[in-house]
């Protein structure tokens, strides 16, 4: 596909139109097959297996999602506040920590209409570190909340706007903070 696309001057609009279909198809199963991969691994390794990452500074590693998110509020004209405070850090694997907080606000930034909020929050209560993320999406019906950890869960509302996903993002930050012997927790109310 991308060989085809990189010589678009042999290719009529209908034809570059379809590669755009085909490559985005391709791309949404590699993320598929890439995610059920994380999860079958998971699932696979003692629950509580040691840590043997490093110690992380969070509000670094939260910075370039922070970036590459201000982009995607301002295409949107979506409000992002961020506060990091300094100096917290937890021990774990950056990587999987990174793939964590980028699913938890690449959901704020889908479900959050032109004009609303995300909010990042990074601080620290007793000895915990604690990252909130919060916005002004759709909310989540009450009665849906339990179900919003589990594989491949979409809520009606979701599904009926069609937003991308496949129901597997949360599920996969819940698995890595678990991992890391953290909790995640969800709070919603519809249209707050």
């Amino acid at each position: 596909i991308e060989l085809m696309q990189s010589h678009p001057e042999q290719l009529d609009a209908s034809s570059t139109k379809k590669l755009a279909i085909i490559s985005s198809a391709t791309d949404q199963l590699s993320r598929l097959v890439e995610d059920l991969l994380f999860l079958i691994r998971s699932d696979a390794t003692v629950a509580n297996v040691e840590l043997a990452g490093s110690v992380v500074y969070l509000d670094k590693l939260l910075k370039p999602l922070v970036e590459q998110f201000q982009l995607q509020a301002q295409n949107r004209e979506i409000h992002f506040q961020v506060h990091l405070a300094t100096g917290i850090s937890v021990k774990g694997d950056a990587h999987k920590l990174s793939r964590l907080f980028t699913n938890i606000l690449e959901n704020a930034f889908k479900y959050t209409e032109k004009g609303g909020k995300v909010a990042l929050l990074l601080d620290k209560q007793n000895r915990f570190a604690v990252v909130r993320v919060e916005d002004t999406g759709i909310g989540i019906p009450q009665e849906y909340l339990p179900f919003v950890f589990e594989r491949f869960w979409r809520s009606d509302k979701a599904q009926s706007q069609q937003k991308d996903g496949l129901g597997l993002g949360l599920a996969i930050a819940q698995t890595i903070a678990h991992r890391h012997q953290g909790d995640i927790k969800v709070t919603s109310q519809v249209g707050v």
